[in-house]
């Protein structure tokens, strides 16, 4: 009986959820649907107060999801175990706590472990919250490459299924989460061939996100790590289960042949823009309101170059940018040869060139990033999403002119 109120409660609240990932409600939180006490608090406690997580399941309409996914626009952040210092709570709405691994790789069982940064552990990023109680901070699993082995093995097999998705809810338990972010780049594809893949990934994938809604209940979020293709995954089935995606709309190209994270489709180069990405996963079953977009805090450079074409790293970080511009130095030495920032109207990115022309670096600035939060702001997306917090500079000028473009402010603290 108390399941199946707890589900009429849940039917009935879908109109109210839905304002959870509606663009036009800023700076609201929204609350979760109403408890069969008449409380209006969806705590998510998902078994510590008797919640068996049944409530879990999803809903077939794609807009529309039981959790509360907590104050939009979202402006989120990856804090990854090599940051050395503590995120500022008041120019973030979530945190995703990277990296949560398999703890066998090659086999995929054995369930989830989480490598945390020494000076900034996932507790002290948790405990932000008394700065910024409406912060919701996530666990993220998985990542590229290898970082991502392990999800085909566990996806394809029942009982290792079960034993990730009891994992996963064990973490957000004990660390007091507000859910997790999936980054299995990609189900079908394997980066690095190291664990392989499966064809049927894609449909497995679905298997695993209906029992982790179950496993983990309503009242938490599940996201996931979206390439720009919107490829892999099986959106229609997938949005039933999932309340929103990080697309990441960047690495769709690099210098000296492409823009890294392009707003609108280069007039110089014929490859991905953010506008192509965003109608890739609303075609695919993506609404526009449930897209958190990607911005880079890192550039790219030309990959494998020859010593004698060589001025930057394949990534160089966006802290780095200042010195090289105004004093022509990189990693501490001068440059082999002098860059000027060129500006391409049609994409809104910067770049770099040399003295012939050509496109060294193709990265993100304020000037950038304030456009595609203004985008954003215009277009009904959810929100932005930064890889990563530590490339950012010192001021985390990147994070605070997004902030500034859905906020008015630098701030996402009312």
């Amino acid at each position: 009986m108390i399941k199946k109120l707890s589900m009429l409660f849940c039917a009935a609240a879908l109109t109210v959820c839905a304002c959870a990932c509606d663009p036009k409600n800023n700076n609201i939180d929204v609350p979760g649907p109403p408890t069969p006490s008449g409380n209006n608090e969806n705590t998510g406690d998902n078994g510590e107060n008797g919640n068996t997580g049944d409530n879990g399941g999803g809903t077939e309409t794609p807009g529309t999801l039981c959790t509360d996914i907590g104050q939009t626009p979202i402006v989120l952040t990856y804090f990854t175990e090599y940051n050395e210092e503590i995120p500022d709570p008041t120019i973030l709405t979530h945190i995703n706590y990277a990296h949560g691994r398999f703890k066998n790789p090659t086999t995929g069982d054995g369930g989830i472990v989480i490598t945390e940064s020494k000076k900034a552990p996932i507790s002290k990023v948790v405990a932000l919250k008394d700065k910024n109680p409406r912060l919701k901070v996530m666990l993220m699993i998985g990542g590229w490459g290898g970082h991502a082995d392990g999800f085909s093995m566990m996806a394809r097999d029942p009982k290792k299924r079960t034993e990730f998705c009891h994992s996963v809810n064990e973490h957000i338990r004990n660390y007091k989460l507000d859910g997790v972010d999936i980054d299995w780049e990609y189900p079908t594809q394997s980066a690095d061939n190291e664990t392989g893949c499966d064809p049927n990934d894609t449909k497995n994938f679905n298997l695993v996100l209906k029992e982790l809604r179950d496993s983990i209940g309503s009242g938490k979020i599940i996201s996931f790590a979206s390439s720009s293709s919107a490829k892999y995954v099986d959106w229609k089935t997938a949005m039933k289960y999932l309340d929103y995606v990080n697309v990441m709309t960047y690495d769709m190209g690099a210098a000296p042949n492409g823009h890294n994270s392009p707003l609108h489709k280069s007039a110089m180069f014929n490859h991905r823009s953010w506008d192509e990405s965003i109608e890739a996963h609303v075609n695919g079953g993506v609404p526009k309101n449930r897209q958190v977009m990607g911005i880079p805090t890192y550039g790219k450079s030309k990959k494998n170059p020859s010593d004698a074409e060589k001025i930057f790293d394949y990534s160089v970080k966006f802290y780095e940018i200042a010195v090289i511009l105004e004093k022509g130095i990189y990693h501490g030495k001068a440059l082999a040869r002098p860059v000027t920032r060129r500006w391409e109207a049609t994409s809104k990115v910067p770049y770099l060139v040399d003295g012939s022309g050509v496109n060294v670096l193709s990265y993100d600035d304020v000037e950038s990033v304030t456009a595609k939060g203004e985008y954003i702001k215009a277009g009904g997306e959810l929100g932005a999403m930064f890889w990563e917090y530590r490339y950012d500079d010192s001021n985390k000028s990147l994070i605070k002119a997004v902030v500034k473009a859905l906020y008015g402010k630098e701030s996402v603290i009312q």
